[in-house]
């Protein structure tokens, strides 16, 4: 294996060629769309959803995928638009696919790819719904062999949004749509992602869980040890440091194999250290991240997100997290947590949230390193 310096991007890195890992996620999922499957990606934020999305676009090339980010997404109309941007942005667009989206909108030629998209005035009254249908159905004329994937992000945000907005309805009519398309234009597979969990907006808006039942789960989880070494030495070799054993060790450990901490580790290694790097250098910089008020700042996004997600069960959620804390990752039996049916309900969203995970008539914490942050934040443990 030959290694190459990867430049510590936390968050950011959207560089095919810099992605490591998820090896055996990616076959899987290429084998499930291949098959006539439809995939709903399950991780919680920072765990490389879009990266990965982004890599596998480039990547897989028995595929032509469109990734349609509908983050500030408010309205059906604002969906609508969002996806007809981004196919219209992408230069191998099928010819009649094209010509579709430019008898529906004013600047959508080539030429004016960067000015926003409006409605022409005869589609004005036109259902933004049946709009969708006919734009992203127009991906089955594409004659070549590739397969059309729509790959669409912050979906979750978006549907919340256009439910405040413009009321449940409106978008319960865009998720119906949605699953009309999945069925009826056979051709085309879908990856469906956000860093919302559905279950929280379907419940919120009361719609039904069908919306999504067609859709097959898949999580990409941390990489795996062969996989966190290779990005680790990568990252070590990017802020120009030997690959030290040891070092190497210690950013898997701290980490615990997921790349938005190796990045975030490695680039406040490389901040801080100009001499060569030592394991309790890499510990001490993990702890340093976690106690500044300006790094790891979606730490203080996650934690409002339990207050608004899960409303008036946070406290009830947050006493279940913190119950389940175990410097050894001991599984807790689920009869200590869960004393009403309002505590159960708030333990199957933090299943579903994934910060925990079950087994049998027990439940801890998914991820050991996030576990640690959080107890750390909210001052249960201190620096090790």
């Amino acid at each position: 294996m030959t290694l190459r310096p990867i430049t510590p991007q936390p968050g950011s890195d959207r560089d095919p060629a810099n992605f490591v890992g998820q090896v055996e996620v990616t076959t899987q999922a290429r084998k499930r769309l291949q098959t006539g499957s439809n995939l709903l990606l399950t991780d919680p934020r920072r765990m490389g959803k879009t990266f990965w999305m982004c890599t596998f676009a480039a990547r897989e090339l028995s595929f032509h995928s469109y990734i349609i980010d509908y983050e500030g997404t408010h309205t059906v109309n604002d969906f609508l638009i969002k996806t007809a941007e981004a196919l219209i942005k992408d230069c191998s667009l099928p010819t009649k696919a094209r010509k579709v989206v430019e008898a529906i909108f004013k600047n959508s030629e080539l030429a004016f790819s960067t000015k926003l998209l409006t409605l022409k005035s005869h589609f004005q009254q036109t259902s933004p719904h049946d709009l969708l249908k006919r734009v992203v159905t127009s991906l089955e004329t594409d004659s070549s062999d590739a397969i059309p994937l729509v790959m669409m992000d912050e979906v979750p945000m978006a549907i919340n949004n256009i439910a405040e907005r413009e009321g449940p309805s409106s978008a319960n009519e865009v998720l119906q749509t949605l699953r009309g398309l999945r069925f009826s234009a056979s051709r085309i597979r879908w990856i469906i992602t956000g860093s919302v969990g559905f279950h929280h907006v379907l419940r919120d808006f009361n719609i039904t869980q069908g919306v999504l039942g067609d859709l097959e789960p898949l999580s990409l989880g941390p990489l795996l040890r062969n996989e966190a070494e290779e990005l680790a030495s990568c990252l070590l070799l990017g802020i120009e440091q030997p690959l030290i054993e040891s070092v190497v060790n210690e950013l898997i450990e701290v980490s615990g194999g997921i790349p938005f901490l190796l990045h975030a580790v490695a680039a406040k290694l490389g901040h801080q250290h100009g001499n060569v790097v030592k394991p309790s250098d890499v510990r001490e910089c993990f702890e340093d991240l976690i106690d500044s008020p300006e790094d790891l700042n979606w730490f203080k996004h996650n934690r409002g997100r339990i207050t608004r997600n899960y409303g008036t069960r946070a406290r009830i959620a947050n006493e279940i997290l913190r119950k389940t804390l175990s410097e050894t990752n001991m599984w807790v039996t689920t009869d200590s947590l869960v004393p009403d049916d309002k505590a159960a309900d708030t333990l199957e969203d933090l299943i579903n949230d994934h910060y925990l995970e079950r087994r049998g008539l027990s439940v801890r914490w998914r991820y050991p390193a996030f576990q640690y942050i959080w107890a750390r934040k909210m001052r249960v443990w201190d620096r090790r």
